[in-house]
């Protein structure tokens, strides 16, 4: 399973170093991919970041500078699966146990995200105002979803 993180690691780090970690206030410290847990939470948070982001510049209609955001968010979500090895969980994880013990439904939610996530590029790139929003809202939508039931809250 170690050699599935790593390999995930290279990929990201190879595709955030060619779009400059694609939101402008991320860290440039990767943590050590061996350390799931840290790893995982990372790149969570780069994708919680980079929704925010996205979503501040679609509404001020700054689509094209979205764009990248949408992209990152879309690799992120391909991801999940492996960044949720069994039983990867500690006191400092959010991650619940709920995961493991429904796999199948974590699983979905993880390849809805990525469907919608991948939708989300083609419609900054090419839809409607309305289809953005729309589309986002679905995107969002997945993550709260997903967050609801498998993700403890912040101390």
């Amino acid at each position: 399973m170690k050699s599935a993180v790593v390999s995930i690691a290279v990929i990201v780090v190879g595709f955030l170093s060619g779009l400059g970690l694609a939101h402008e206030s991320h860290p440039t410290h990767l943590p050590d991919p061996h350390d799931v847990i840290a790893f995982r939470s990372y790149l969570m948070e780069n994708i919680g970041s980079n929704a925010k982001e996205m979503k501040a510049k679609i509404d001020a209609g700054k689509r094209k500078e979205a764009k990248l955001n949408a992209q990152v968010l879309a690799i992120h979500a391909t991801r999940i699966e492996a960044l949720f090895p069994t039983g990867s969980t500690t006191d400092s994880s959010r991650a619940k146990v709920e995961i493991w013990q429904n796999w199948a439904a974590f699983l979905a939610l993880a390849s809805a995200l990525s469907t919608e996530a991948d939708t989300l590029v083609i419609a900054v790139g090419q839809g409607t105002e309305s289809e953005v929003q729309a589309q986002m809202k679905k995107v969002f939508s997945t993550c709260k979803s997903c967050h609801d039931q498998f993700r403890k809250p912040e101390k």
